[in-house]
Formats: C-alpha cells, structure tokens, sequence
C-alpha cells in the first residue's frame, strides 16, 4: 500500500520563489544604495530620457524603482507548473510574495537606518507609501482568488471552507482588514483624519505579520516572521533608546494677529552636535502611554544650529490644530537630517527658497553657509501676511547685505498652514494640498529697506534685519535668481525649497532648466 501526500505534490513548490523573492528584495535595497551614490543628482546631458532615469535614481522615485522590482519578481512567477492546471498554486504564490514584500517595506522604514548610508528616510516615504500599497493588492488578490475557485468549484461550499477551516477563517480577517486600510488611505478619508488612518495602519501591521505567520501553509515563521520581528524589535528599541523628555521654555506668540509661532526647547533637545535643517518627530505623550505607538508624531524643522543655547522650532497655530504649551512636558523622538550630505559638503553657491513656516528650514542653512562664505547666497521667504514677518522678531542673523534676503507677502494661505503637525514633511503625496500656490495681491503699506513694515500710524516694526520686503509682486525665478547660477559651477550649485508642492515644481523646473542641484522638504498630509 502507497501513502498519498496529503496536501499533494505542488505544497511545497512556492517555498523556492519565496526565497528568489527574498532574494530579489535584498538586490533591490542594493541596487537603491548604488544608484543613490552613484546617480548624478542634477541633470548633465540633453537627453530627457537619460536625465529622468537618473534623476529619480538619485530621488528614489517609486515610478522608477517600483516596476524594477515587479519585473525582477514576475518574470519567474509562473514556471514549470501550468497557471491552467495549477492555479490554486499561483493564487497561493500571490500571498506568499506579499508576505515577502513586508520584509522589505519595514526595512525601507526604519529610522535612522544605518545599513542605507546616504539614504534620508524621508527619501523612502513615497516607496513605503506605493509598495504597502502593492502588497496589500496582492494579498488582496490572493484573497480574491480562493473564494472565486472555492465558488466555481463543484460540491465546494464556500462558507464551509472559510468557517470549518480557522486557519482559512484568519485568512479572510486579514483580506477584510486590508480591504478597510486601502479605504482608509484614500486621499479624502485620509486628510478627513489622518490619526485614524495612521493608527490602523500602525495596528495592520502587526496583526499582517502576525496572523499570516498563523495562516499561510507551508509556514512562513522562517525566515520571514523572524526577520520582520527582528525589525519590529529595532524599531520599538529605536522609540525608546533615542528620545528626550523636554518641556517647552518659552512660546514666543506676541503679535496676535499671525498665527507663525516660535517655540523654545533647552538645548538638550538636540545632540552635541547636529547638521542644520534636521527634524524632530514630536509625541505628546511618554512611551509608556500606548498612543505613543499608535498616533503619529508630529515633524518640526529644527531652527537652530549646534552653537546655539537653546532648540527653537517655527511653526504655524490652528484653533483646531496642535498647539505646544510652555510647561508641558514633550517626548522627542530623535533627529533626523533633511539634506543630503553632498549638499553640506560641497555647496559653494546657494539659493534658499521657503514659504511659510519653511523658514524654519531655510533659515539654519542660511546661517550656515553665510559662515561657509559661499560665493553666492541668497535666501527667498514667502508668507502670507505682512505680520508674519514678525516671527523673525529677535532671531540670530549673521551679517549680510538687504540683497540677500528678500521677503514675499501674499494673502493666500500656503498648504503648510493646513498642516496642524508643523514644519517638516509627514508624507509626500497630497495633491489637494499639494496644488494650493501663492498668490500675490498689491498691497499698500509702507516699508523701509530693513525689512521693517510701518502700520498706518506710523509705529515701525524693524527687527534689525536687513531684508526686501515685496508686496504685490510674484516671485520671478530668471529675474529674482538672475545671478545664481554660473556654468563653471553647476556641480556645487543647490537650489534648496521648503514649502508646497506647487513651490516644489517651481523649483525642480528651475533646476532642470539649468542643469543645477535640487533639495527640497515638501509639505503634505
């Protein structure tokens, strides 16, 4: 008498693409540090073709890097076994390779990740964002796929199958649950409330790795569980190792009638030493609250540099929104850089533009290039109210010429005031924000040359910075920047932005017009 395999020849055939997948996962993180130091990070030849590849190698563009991938994966994903005869085979192959690309999504989110040199984890987001996205789509499908064949399939009883099965029963738990989360990142739900979203998205991830270790036949428990706790365990180890317990020393609000505000932290806030324009990712509760693992943290530009006193953030107040509050007690989680290291390093001609609140991120980098003494440097703010201006009231500039800072007024309100988070990117890709410009209107008060705006009585509010102020008048990339860029210095010129996507395509086009270095923080829901 012969024994029969109980689960036949084909249960254990989709252990081998697994490993490939893996396989091709850790080529891929390879491949992206590569081309990362590798890529040209301005664009060099009249080829638009050739400077688009490079350019989103250099950006780590997911319309770039993304179908790299999936024709790396699906180029072998149907072999040996015919897709007609074995199809409950490839349906099973479409979970296992989600599963696989876990591994890869929570790699590409730990922060900092010191196995990506030169890689800003903010540089990772719009990958995190678009492959969570397509692994959930597939683990989708593989869902999809069973109850359709147990439907069709004749003396199959569905219910008996998903019911009388607690393994299959988990298995649709988790297709209903994915289903929920990609509702949830829909753009209007999630700008609706992006808590929710964010703390489903942090519990989905869990309970993905976890219940499909308990589901998936042949298991997965290894490597993948393993690995992917391993990851888990750093970053609840990096949540707790690297935070600071401050409180706010002073809030600095004295004009009422703008709703930018300077905040004040003692200096422990921040390491011994830091590059300028780094963020802070701040929580309102300690870690030992269970929010603090669930809602997101709030990220705000750092306005300081190491020689200072004190930490001082700018950021913009809502009635509704977030609001520090001297006295009280934050939770910092870490630091993390904004620009790319080359861009420190090498830069000899500057040009800062920000709106808003942004200027927090401009205004470090100012400083320190002006200590750099770079051959050109020039630093463009637009805001939305004159009494904006006012935020600057007491802030340490270095020396220089009124030429060097000018200052753009317009009533519209940039994307970043929607933002009840602050300064620093949380996530690029809204665009109903993301389109939002500045419009300039004509205006008619007085000013001086110091930047100081004069109200209708008279009274001057001079800051003592030498400063144009511009009312009434669009920013005009050729004219404002006529003297920026030189063609015997392409590679070390760097055009640096903070603000709203539509300011962030301005830039890029600048850029590219003039074959020149981008870096920009975006802000966006």
């Amino acid at each position: 008498m012969s024994l029969i395999p109980r689960h036949g020849n084909t249960h254990f055939a989709n252990l081998k693409y697994g490993y490939l997948a893996l396989a091709v996962s850790a080529g891929f993180v390879l491949i992206l540090l590569v081309a990362r130091h590798l890529a040209p990070s301005r664009d060099k030849t009249r080829s638009r073709f050739r400077n688009w590849v490079a350019r989103d190698a250099y950006h780590i563009s997911p319309l770039l890097y993304l179908p790299v991938l999936f024709i790396a994966l699906f180029i072998p994903f149907v072999h040996h076994y015919s897709l007609k005869e074995h199809l409950s085979l490839y349906i099973k192959r479409l979970g296992r390779l989600s599963y696989v690309l876990v591994t890869l999504n929570l790699f590409i989110t730990i922060r900092p990740n010191v196995m990506l040199p030169g890689v800003n984890y903010l540089d990772l987001i719009p990958l995190h964002k678009w492959l969570s996205r397509c692994l959930a789509l597939l683990a989708i499908g593989h869902g999809t796929g069973f109850l359709a064949l147990w439907a069709v399939q004749p003396n199959t009883s569905v219910s008996e199958k998903v019911f009388g099965n607690v393994w299959n029963l988990i298995g649709v738990v988790i297709f209903g649950l994915l289903v929920l989360l990609l509702l949830l990142t829909l753009r209007p739900v999630r700008r609706k409330n992006y808590r929710l979203f964010y703390g489903f998205h942090i519990i989905m991830s869990w309970c993905f790795v976890l219940a499909t270790a308990l589901h998936a036949r042949p298991g997965v428990f290894a490597p993948y569980t393993i690995v992917n706790a391993c990851i888990f365990l750093v970053q609840i180890v990096s949540k707790i190792a690297f935070v600071k317990n401050v409180d706010v020393l002073a809030k600095h609000d004295e004009n009422s009638y703008s709703t930018l505000r300077r905040i004040t932290f003692p200096r422990y806030a921040m390491g011994e030493d830091f590059t300028p324009a780094r963020h802070v990712r701040v929580s309102c509760y300690r870690t030992f609250h269970p929010l603090y693992w669930i809602l997101p943290s709030r990220p705000f530009t750092v306005a300081s540099l190491p020689s200072d006193d004190h930490v001082e953030l700018i950021m913009r107040e809502h009635p509704d929104g977030f609001k520090f509050q001297t006295g009280v007690n934050y939770t910092i989680q870490n630091s993390f850089p904004s620009l790319p290291t080359k861009a420190l390093a090498s830069a000899t001609r500057v040009a800062l533009v920000c709106g808003g609140s942004g200027i927090s991120y401009a205004l470090p980098l100012f400083r320190y290039f002006a200590v750099e003494n770079c051959g050109f440097l020039k630093l463009i703010w637009l805001v939305r109210d004159k009494e904006d201006i006012s935020v600057l009231k007491d802030v340490l500039f270095p020396p220089m010429k009124s030429d060097q800072f000018e200052i753009f007024v317009t009533k519209s309100t940039p994307p970043d005031d929607q933002v009840g988070g602050g300064s620093a990117m949380v996530n690029r890709g809204d665009r109903d924000l993301d389109d939002i410009e500045f419009e300039l209107e004509s205006l008619s008060e007085p000013l001086n040359l110091d930047g100081g705006l004069l109200k209708e009585n008279g009274k001057q509010h001079g800051f003592g910075i030498a400063a144009n102020v511009h009312l009434g008048r669009r920013l005009e990339w050729a004219a404002d920047l006529a003297n920026f860029v030189e063609l015997d210095a392409l590679d070390t010129t760097w055009l640096m932005v903070c603000g709203p996507q539509g300011l962030i395509d301005a830039g890029q086009d600048f850029t590219r017009q003039n074959k020149i270095n981008l870096a920009s923080e975006v802000y966006a829901l």
